[in-house]
C-alpha cells in the first residue's frame, strides 16, 4: 500500500493486501487519498470466526439460576413459590454446583439417594420436572446457552392405579361424623366439593359475590380459569340462609380443613395418602361417569387444561368400550 504524487500533481493510491480486492485509484488531494484508504481497509477488515471464539465459561451456581428463574418466570405461576423452595433444597443437596457442569450422572445419583430415603418415585418426578423446565425455560429466554443436564433421563415408570372414591355410604357415614364438628363450615365445603367436584381450597375460600343464580362461581383455580357451576336449588336456598348478611366480599365459610381430617379419622375412612380432602373432587368426578354424565362436560366442570386428565375417570362408564363385548372375534364366531 502507497500513497505517491504522480507527474501530473495528483495522488496515486495502491491498495494490494492479501485478501482483499485489489484497488489503484487517484485523487486531488492527499487526505482525499488517506480517508479512502482508511474507508476502504475498515471495510475489508476480516471478522473473527465464530467457530473460534471462545465463550467465556458461565459460572453461575444454580442458586443464581433459580433467583433468575423464579424473578422471569416463576413469579408468575400460581405455585411458583413453592416451585422455589422445592429447587433451592435440591441445589443444597446438590451441594450448589456451577450450573453448566452439573451431569446427568449427578442429577441420576441425586434422585437415586433420595428415592433410597423413602421419597415416592411421584414426588421425584415431580422434583425432575421442575428443575428440567426451569433449565428449559432459561434456555427460551437466552438467560442461559449451557445444555438441559436433565435431557435423556426419563421419569420414573409408575405403575397406573384406579383413582379412589367414596361410596354412597362411605358418604353418609362421613357427613354422620362431620355433625359432630364444631365448625358448622365443615359441613358446607364437604357439600359444595361433592356437589360441584371443587378442590378443598376453591370451595373453602369462597366470597359471598361467587353465589349467584342459583351458582357457586369458582375464581384464582389451578388453571387460572373461573368456572360456573349449577347447584341444587333447594341446597342453594339453604346455603344463603346459611350466608345472609354477608357483604359481596366477605368469606363465606371460616377455615376448616383441620376439622374435615379430624371428621375422617372418626369416620374411620381408609383414605389414600393424600388424598383426605381431594378424594371429594375423586368422588364426584367418578360418580358423574358412573351416572352417565358426558366426559366433555366433566373436564369444564373440573377445570382440567386438557382432556387427558379427564379421561382416568372414563372406565368408570356404564358403556365404557362395551364394544370389547360385542366385536370380539368369539362374540362374531358364535
Amino acid at each position: 500500500m502507497s500513497i505517491k504524487k504522480d507527474g501530473s500533481g495528483k495522488w496515486y493510491l495502491c491498495i494490494d493486501k492479501k485478501g482483499i480486492p485489489r484497488v489503484r485509484r487517484t485523487f486531488e488531494t492527499k487526505k482525499q487519498a488517506e480517508e479512502f484508504e482508511r474507508e476502504y481497509l475498515t471495510a475489508y477488515k476480516p471478522k473473527p470466526n465464530a467457530e473460534h471464539t471462545e465463550k467465556p465459561s458461565d459460572k453461575r451456581r444454580l442458586n443464581d439460576l433459580i433467583e433468575l428463574w423464579f424473578q422471569y418466570h416463576g413469579v408468575n405461576l400460581s405455585d411458583g413459590e413453592r416451585r422455589r423452595r422445592a429447587l433451592d433444597d435440591i441445589s443444597r443437596e446438590l451441594k450448589n454446583p456451577i450450573a453448566s457442569e452439573l451431569t446427568s450422572e449427578q442429577i441420576v445419583a441425586w434422585r437415586y439417594a433420595k428415592l433410597q430415603k423413602g421419597l415416592s418415585k411421584k414426588t421425584c418426578n415431580n422434583l425432575h420436572g421442575y428443575l428440567g423446565a426451569m433449565f428449559s425455560k432459561l434456555a427460551d429466554l437466552k438467560v442461559i446457552d449451557c445444555s438441559n443436564p436433565l435431557t435423556g433421563i426419563d421419569f420414573i415408570k409408575i405403575q397406573e392405579r384406579q383413582l379412589s372414591y367414596l361410596s354412597h355410604g362411605q358418604i353418609t357415614q362421613l357427613f354422620a361424623s362431620i355433625e359432630k364438628c364444631a365448625n358448622p363450615s365443615t359441613y358446607w365445603v364437604t357439600h359444595l366439593c361433592l356437589r360441584t367436584g371443587a378442590r378443598w381450597g376453591e370451595a373453602e375460600q369462597l366470597r359471598f359475590k361467587q353465589l349467584h343464580d342459583g351458582r357457586v362461581t369458582y375464581e384464582f383455580t389451578k388453571s387460572k380459569k373461573v368456572r360456573s357451576i349449577p347447584l341444587d336449588p333447594y341446597f342453594y336456598e339453604q346455603l344463603l340462609k346459611f350466608v345472609r348478611g354477608k357483604n359481596p366480599d366477605d368469606r363465606v365459610f371460616s377455615n376448616c380443613i383441620g376439622s374435615f381430617r379430624r371428621a375422617v379419622v372418626r369416620a374411620k375412612l381408609d383414605l389414600p395418602a393424600g388424598q383426605c380432602s381431594h378424594i371429594l373432587r375423586h368422588s364426584f368426578a367418578s360418580h358423574f361417569v358412573i351416572n352417565g354424565g358426558n366426559i366433555l362436560s366433566l373436564q369444564r366442570i373440573l377445570g382440567h387444561a386438557t382432556i387427558e386428565m379427564t379421561m382416568r375417570y372414563a372406565h368408570l362408564a356404564p358403556d365404557h368400550l362395551n364394544d370389547a363385548v360385542r366385536l370380539n372375534p368369539i362374540a362374531i364366531g358364535c
